[in-house]
């Protein structure tokens, strides 16, 4: 599991370099948890695209009092080469890699809780 507790902490991935021809999007689902207890106080899900070396966000961190638990994202490569793709925790500007390797085209990167 990966664990946000703080509203300053993100869930990124970046790409070595820029796309040939085709974006590579992702999909992501969490949940949310209240400290006091860890009852589930949301679920949400989310998506988007990313074109380059530029970061993307895929999830924010927490409202205050609250720890977000991404339960799983899926990166699809929907480039016409391969990528070398980068996804890392950013922990207010301190940057950690979690994974960094090559996706083929048309090839997933898969997490699962």
């Amino acid at each position: 599991m990966i664990v946000l507790d703080a509203a300053t902490k993100a869930l990124e991935y970046k790409l070595a370099g820029t796309v040939t021809t085709n974006n590579v999007p992702f999909t992501v689902s969490y949940i949310d948890v209240l400290d006091s207890d860890q009852s589930v106080s949301d679920i949400a899900s989310g998506d988007g695209t990313c074109t380059g070396a530029t970061a993307v966000v895929m999830v924010t961190g927490p409202a205050a009092g609250h720890t977000r638990q991404v339960k799983s994202f899926n990166i699809h490569n929907a480039d016409t080469t391969g990528a070398t793709i980068t996804v890392q925790l950013n922990n207010n500007g301190t940057l950690r890699t979690i994974w960094k390797g090559a996706v083929l085209t048309l090839e997933n990167l898969e997490y699962g809780d």
